[in-house]
């Protein structure tokens, strides 16, 4: 491995730490490197649409000799980077603010439209649709029990207690479902993007200027980014209207996905538990996610 390592990257190795299950620290005179292992080489083609739209945040693996991202080694595939040790702990908002407009700029650097199969949007919708009334039977069959019972815990009190307010949720995403699919009776393009799909706070090195660990990046549509963002931080008390200007300011989002957007984010998600405490904490995130959502509809909403 040292070896062949030296010889790809021209690099005069001192030493090789294992960082985990699939990393491992290289060490030269001069700097550290990460190295990473993939399940294959599907990324080199990503990673080469990465490198001609010059979208500079996002950490590329180092080119080897041979001019390819990801090498074989041992018949295992191999990328090579730059490491960067953890910074100072920052603010979130500012982590948000540097991760938000990098997305932004990614999405319409490398947005180009294709016509999709009727078959593609029939799946989609169909999908959606299986998710609503998923939610539907979950949340229907939780108060059909509580109404034929005596008791009821305080989990249940407090179920009931928001039970309209999440049915309005399910009635909300049937709505966008409904108009997404309008949408695309009148057109049938959607647009593709290169996506980076792993969001994490530590992930995002504001003082570095980089994003790191695109393991998931792939051309999907532009929407993905931003359920995965608003997913991961609606319990962070961030500003959300200030998070979608600045989003929008360098990339408009289509009429479709709107719709596609929300009646995604709008879907509850439930999870049940026979603990008390914990059901409690769960449809307390319930909430939370609705809330959001409502402040994202309204936002987007102005804007169509």
């Amino acid at each position: 491995m040292k070896d062949d390592l030296a010889l790809l990257y021209n690099i005069s190795i001192e030493s090789i730490k294992k960082n985990s299950d699939k990393t491992w620290i290289i060490s030269t005179k001069n700097q550290d490197y990460l190295l990473k292992k993939h399940d294959s080489n599907q990324l080199e083609n990503i990673y080469i649409r990465l490198n001609l739209i010059h979208e500079n945040e996002f950490l590329l693996p180092l080119l080897s000799l041979k001019n390819h991202y990801l090498e074989k080694i041992n018949n295992e595939y191999y990328s090579l980077s730059e490491y960067f040790s953890d910074e100072d702990l920052l603010a979130k908002d500012i982590r948000i603010s540097f991760f938000i407009k990098s997305i932004g700029r990614l999405h319409q650097s490398s947005s180009y439209p294709i016509k999709a199969s009727d078959g593609y949007l029939k799946e989609t919708i169909e999908f959606l649709d299986n998710q609503i009334s998923l939610a539907k039977q979950e949340i229907f069959s939780r108060v059909e029990r509580i109404e034929h019972e005596v008791y009821h815990s305080p989990a249940d009190w407090y179920f009931l207690m928001n039970y309209s307010f999440i049915y309005n949720a399910i009635k909300e995403a049937d709505r966008n479902v409904s108009l997404l699919e309008e949408s695309w009776n009148n057109s049938k393009n959607i647009h593709l993007s290169l996506t980076y799909q792993n969001f994490s706070y530590d992930h995002i090195l504001v003082k570095q200027e980089k994003i790191i660990s695109l393991d998931k990046m792939s051309l999907a549509p532009s929407i993905y980014d931003l359920l995965s963002l608003f997913n991961s931080i609606y319990d962070d008390k961030m500003d959300l209207s200030f998070i979608i200007d600045e989003y929008l300011n360098i990339h408009q989002l289509e009429k479709y996905e709107i719709h596609w957007l929300l009646a995604y984010l709008f879907i509850p998600k439930i999870n049940r538990s026979e603990n008390n405490l914990v059901d409690i904490e769960n449809t307390f995130k319930t909430l939370s996610l609705i809330k959001m959502s409502e402040e994202i509809s309204t936002k987007l909403s102005s804007l169509e």
